[in-house]
């Protein structure tokens, strides 16, 4: 091998490394929390007089998401009706003059909406394939609670704890220390090496409520509450 060729697969490498650095920012962005006021919500799951909370966004907001991450040129819509549904098939090219990725899934008509809903309906659940506002679907979110509601709607009280905790999970996600150390102590697999984890990071710990006593304030919740399983399972395997 002379020395081109060698250049030649070194810039390659380097090309390619790139590609799949720009591949993972992509996903990553695509992936990301939406702002507190973007999260939409409604009543589901009846149970007497509470319900549990559906969040969702807009067809709109996928749109823009998608403008955004991969830029208006690179990803496409293609749908495909079924009686009183119907599929879409969204293309997205995460990096100029790659492969396009294709996910599809089927949309319904919506009570309020009929057949515009259908195909927001689909747009959604395709993008969901792709990432996009999957983190949605995560009961922590709202802690697997279930709220209180009058005439099949949610209470003045109800929506306020639920913007309270979909604001606060959104102020985690956005203080990289509070994502680190919940990261830190989840990745414990024992109960007592979680606590060795909290004493190795005591500094950081002081250092976030110094710097965000509400983000503290949730990393501490979620340590007590992996503290609490942790402990359970160790004891009904005793």
């Amino acid at each position: 091998m002379n020395g081109k060729d060698l250049d030649n697969m070194t810039e390659a490498k380097g090309k390619k490394r790139d590609v799949s650095v720009e591949l993972a920012q992509k996903e990553m962005a695509l992936k990301a929390p939406f702002p507190p006021h973007r999260i939409k919500w409604r009543a589901s799951d009846f149970r007497g007089s509470k319900s549990k909370a559906l969040l969702y966004i807009d067809a709109r907001d996928v749109m823009e998401r998608l403008d955004d991450v991969v830029g208006i040129n690179n990803w496409n819509t293609e749908y495909k009706d079924l009686d009183n549904r119907c599929v879409c098939k969204l293309s997205v090219r995460y990096v100029n003059d790659f492969d396009w990725i294709t996910k599809s899934d089927v949309g319904t008509q919506s009570t309020f909406e009929g057949e515009k809903g259908m195909y927001s309906d689909a747009l959604k659940r395709a993008a969901v394939q792709h990432g996009i506002g999957r983190y949605l679907y995560d009961d922590n979110i709202l802690g697997n609670k279930s709220f209180p509601t009058a005439d099949k709607y949610f209470t003045k009280e109800a929506n306020e704890e639920i913007t309270k905790l979909v604001t606060n999970h959104y102020r985690m996600y956005t203080n990289q220390t509070a994502v680190h150390l919940d990261t830190l102590f989840k990745s414990a697999m024992t109960h007592s090496a979680l606590m060795d984890c909290y004493q190795k990071n005591k500094d950081l710990v002081t250092k976030l409520k110094e710097e965000d006593s509400v983000a503290a304030e949730i990393v501490g919740a979620s340590f007590k509450k992996w503290a609490k399983v942790l402990k359970d399972m160790e004891e009904k395997n005793a």
